[in-house]
């Protein structure tokens, strides 16, 4: 039997766990699934690229706290080369200070003659090899979505003798009302206390004496697998503010060699088959760039008017700050067809080609990259009514 290695954000018991779960355990019919649980979310990006798993789960957003912005960065970090990018702007800089200079000097002043020393070379943007950059093995394959249902969880009883809780920092502010409602929002009597995950939040537990005063005064928010894993009784369930809480997880994939993409023209294998079988004919496409000239009036505005003119829609558009200079921003947009009676999959593509060589022909950008191209969930239309 063919394994399938999943890499996700560890420990076991975690909702990126339980993502994983959702997108492969249909598949463990006829694979073997090995669950690999790492212990940062740099290190999923890491296990990927090393080819140490097959897939792995990226925790992306969600619908109440935002984006999850660690993920964002490392994004970041991988698809956008900064050493070439500082020796393009560089350039740009010292071509923008000798246009002013020509355009200060009069018509009819006599111009310096150019130095005629053997050392004497052709600025040029060519990249040494120094500056030459390598791209990840990896890109975005599919997305899921996963419902968040938190739970106090303790060997507790009576609520009123929890003096100390533990949970992920993300948790705190999605079980406002409930916190508040329970009295348990009292900083001054109630100690809350971050852990790397709510699995860990509940493993804490775990490590309390059997019996003693503080198992009984300590609990836990997280998710009823969690509960099922550390075997710690849950004392109330779904305490989260909002019932739709979802958190959207992307999947990284191995970069596909040409010949596994010429192999692609044949029919599907079982594994992609299983990937597509919960998406729409809805094609999104994952893409991250720098704004070339940042200072010039309207030029975001002229990016954005390109993928209107090829009816690429905008569903979001998130930006990071760069280390290529200071107010420079990482833009991350996420795009799919405007033609909703579009049913070919092949259209999308195109338009996106002819975006990407538009925006490069024009200069309007720096390191315009495609993260991913990918189905869109059918979980996506189902929670907007669609």
């Amino acid at each position: 039997m063919s394994e399938i290695r999943v890499a996700y954000l560890g420990p076991p018991g975690t909702y990126s766990h339980q993502a994983a779960r959702q997108q492969f355990e249909p598949l463990s019919k006829n694979f073997k699934i090995t669950y690999l649980p790492q212990p940062t979310i740099a290190q999923c990006f890491q296990s990927i690229n090393d080819n140490k798993c097959d897939y792995s789960l990226i925790p992306f957003e969600n619908s109440s706290n935002g984006q999850v912005v660690l993920s964002y960065d490392l994004f970041k970090d991988w698809f956008i080369h900064v050493s070439k990018l500082k020796l393009i702007l560089e350039q740009d800089a010292k071509e923008s200070l000798k246009c002013k200079a020509d355009e200060a000097t009069p018509a009819n002043a006599a111009l310096p003659t150019p130095p005629t020393s053997a050392s004497t070379t052709t600025t040029t943007t060519t990249l040494s090899s120094e500056h030459q950059t390598k791209h990840p093995n990896f890109n975005v394959i599919a997305e899921q979505f996963v419902a968040i249902h938190h739970n106090l969880i303790t060997f507790s009883k009576d609520i009123t003798k929890i003096k100390t809780i533990y949970s992920h920092p993300q948790v705190w502010s999605q079980c406002n009302k409930f916190l508040r409602d329970s009295n348990l929002d009292n900083n001054l009597k109630i100690s809350k206390i971050d852990t790397s995950s709510t699995s860990k939040a509940v493993e804490k537990l775990t490590q309390l004496p059997a019996g003693s005063q503080s198992r009984l005064e300590t609990a836990a928010i997280a998710s009823s697998t969690a509960s099922e894993i550390h075997q710690v009784p849950i004392l109330k369930h779904h305490i989260e503010d909002h019932s739709g809480n979802t958190t959207r997880f992307l999947v990284l994939g191995q970069v596909q060699t040409q010949q596994e993409q010429q192999q692609e023209q044949q029919p599907e294998s079982q594994v992609q088959l299983q990937l597509h079988s919960e998406t729409s004919n809805k094609k999104i496409h994952l893409l991250t760039f720098i704004i070339r000239k940042n200072d010039n009036f309207g030029s975001l505005c002229d990016i954005l008017a390109v993928f209107k003119k090829h009816n690429l829609n905008l569903q979001s558009i998130t930006t990071r700050p760069s280390v290529v200079s200071s107010w420079r921003y990482v833009f991350f947009v996420e795009v799919w067809s405007n033609d909703n009676e579009n049913d070919h999959h092949d259209d999308d593509g195109k338009e996106l080609d002819s975006v990407i060589k538009e925006l490069n022909s024009n200069e309007l950008v720096l390191d315009l990259t495609v993260i991913g191209s990918f189905y869109r969930s059918k979980k996506y239309f189902e929670m907007i009514g669609a």
